[in-house]
């Protein structure tokens, strides 16, 4: 680097600082001290041996990465490779010997100051892992370094100067600093050659000392490994670089280490071409679609609680009414646990998506985080969602945005109803119901249903779904409950009113298109059927006489 006028400068210092209420990490932060003997030997001359005990001979930073006692650092911050000096004119081996490294954790050490032991390292990264003997201490969590964008803010946490920068104390001896925050931006990502991202640069202040520290995303997370600067001098302002939190993770699980962690790491899988759903995505590996329904997909849990929902709609809304109506959990039950405040938005992708970040709190307290896309397909609208525990969602954050990314989903709404319909029916097995059949029309697309239109019903053990080709919008409904459910009885008569027969009529509106439901339940010894109808009002008139034709033929195929 010389020929730029620079010098790349690792960033262990002749020895910083979390405050009490600093920002997300400080109990994790450990000021890293290398104390052992220092031995001098002469070589070409005689001269004896010169050893000095006990010398601190180096500090740095790092953080606590689990609860159960791994510390992350730079290996050049506890590794010294011995020297040659020319001393009182003679050359000499300076080394290192009964090396023990000491490791402060927490605002000034309050949390614990304990020995620690490397357990992993690697030269080419300059990464070291150390291992205290303590349980339950506070960690700070990985983000995902791929996730971050050139701009964004991050804070620079560390010990720079070591005790050096305690200038209101008289003396240094066996003070732990508190910890250095330097805020600024990611400036760029810079990639090896190929094509990998190699080191994360920052205009963020960074100083010997800071080595091993983290470099902290706008929301807390470590995506990154403080390890040098590029400047003229030592004190000079200049261009720091960390290491990806992402190759960090990568060294963790080369050295049986990356179970540790308090959540799991998902990797990329294949991807899913679904051509009756006409959807295909890439989803990571172990999830696989679980769902019947040609409307949705779902997919997870994972270990950490991270599942992934895709569902189709009928809409007039735009995508920004959506994704309002989405986040508030109305649009969709279930589609996030408790109303979601969005963090972030942003268009991107083919076809184009609104993509978003999302963050809510449920009634017991845990925080939960959505990672979303929401694509319009002309009076059709395809949105999906990956949803877990903060963190876990955190530390997956580009897998789960890629994912997202690729989704590709076509239209299945190509030949929309525009004539009264008058298919013949024929005759299917009920699903979970041996021996049963039920008529539906011919040629239509069929799938496993237990929901009604009439939200006061409870959920069928059996049923099925029928739309036309080409229009998923027109629908006729079979729900079954076997022993003629009184409960059922009473919710749709509930949909009709308080009395009357037990059927019902009733207009609602969903997403911004009117909707048109019609039911009814036919009770027979040993089990009870509702046959219910749903279409958006402008095409009810078409599926009128449908749908009375398939009641009266259902209902005298049932057994007396």
């Amino acid at each position: 680097m010389a020929g730029v006028a620079g010098a790349f400068l690792l960033l262990s210092g002749a020895e910083g600082f979390p405050q009490a209420d600093g920002p997300r990490g400080g109990d994790a932060m450990a000021f890293i001290r290398v104390v052992g003997d220092l031995s001098v030997r002469f070589t070409g001359v005689y001269k004896p041996a010169q050893v000095r005990k006990d010398v601190e001979v180096g500090t740095g930073s790092g953080f606590v990465i689990a609860p159960s006692g791994l510390v992350l650092t730079n290996r050049h911050v506890v590794r010294d490779e011995p020297v040659r000096r020319v001393i009182d004119g003679h050359e000499a081996e300076v080394t290192l010997d009964s090396r023990r490294i000491e490791v402060a954790i927490g605002p000034a050490g309050s949390v614990a100051v304990l020995d620690g032991a490397v357990v992993a390292e690697d030269a080419e990264l300059d990464l070291a892992v150390l291992q205290v003997t303590a349980a339950d201490l506070p960690f700070l969590p990985f983000g995902d370094s791929d996730a971050v964008d050139p701009g964004r803010p991050v804070q620079v946490l560390g010990f720079p100067f070591g005790r050096q920068v305690e200038v209101g104390r008289r003396s240094e001896g066996g003070v732990v600093p508190q910890v250095t925050v330097t805020a600024g931006s990611l400036s760029a990502a810079r990639e090896d050659d190929e094509g990998g991202r190699r080191y994360l640069q920052t205009d963020a202040a960074v100083q010997p000392g800071n080595s091993g520290g983290p470099m902290l995303d706008e929301e807390g997370y470590a995506v990154g490994v403080v390890r040098m600067k590029l400047a003229r001098e030592v004190t000079a302002p200049g261009a720091g670089f960390g290491i990806p939190i992402n190759l960090v993770k990568d060294f963790l699980d080369a050295h049986g280490l990356l179970g540790l962690m308090p959540v799991a790491r998902l990797w990329p899988g294949v991807l899913h071409s679904l051509d009756w759903k006409g959807l295909r995505v890439e989803l990571p590996d172990g999830f696989q679609d679980g769902s019947t329904a040609r409307l949705r997909m779902a997919a997870g849990e994972t270990g950490d609680g991270i599942s992934f929902r895709l569902d189709r709609m009928a809409t007039l809304w735009d995508g920004e009414a959506l994704e309002e109506a989405l986040l508030a959990g109305k649009a969709l039950p279930g589609f996030v646990p408790a109303p979601a405040s969005p963090v972030r938005h942003q268009d991107r992708g083919r076809p184009a998506r609104r993509m978003g970040t999302a963050t809510g709190t449920l009634a017991d307290g845990r925080r939960f985080r959505v990672e979303y896309a929401v694509i319009a397909l002309r009076g059709e609208a395809v949105v999906a969602r990956f949803l877990g525990p903060p963190d876990a969602v955190a530390f997956n954050l580009g897998l789960l945005r890629r994912s997202l990314e690729t989704l590709e989903a076509g239209r299945l709404l190509t030949a929309e109803v525009r004539r009264p319909l008058a298919p013949a029916l024929e005759m299917v097995a009920l699903p979970g119901v041996d021996g049963r059949q039920v008529a539906v029309p011919s040629a239509w697309s069929v799938e496993p249903a237990d929901s009604s239109a009439c939200a006061g019903v409870p959920r069928a053990e059996a049923g099925l779904a029928a739309s036309p080709p080409g229009d998923f919008t027109v629908v006729l409904r079979v729900l079954r409950w076997p022993g003629g459910d009184a409960a059922v009885e009473a919710a749709v008569r509930a949909c009709g009113g308080s009395s009357g027969p037990p059927a019902y009529s009733g207009r609602f509106e969903r997403l911004g298109v009117p909707i048109e439901a019609r039911g009814v339940l036919v009770l027979r010894e040993g089990e009870a059927l509702l046959l219910e109808s749903e279409a958006p009002v402008a095409k009810v008139a078409f599926a009128t006489e449908l749908y009375d034709r398939w009641v009266r033929q259902v209902t005298d195929q049932l057994p007396d």
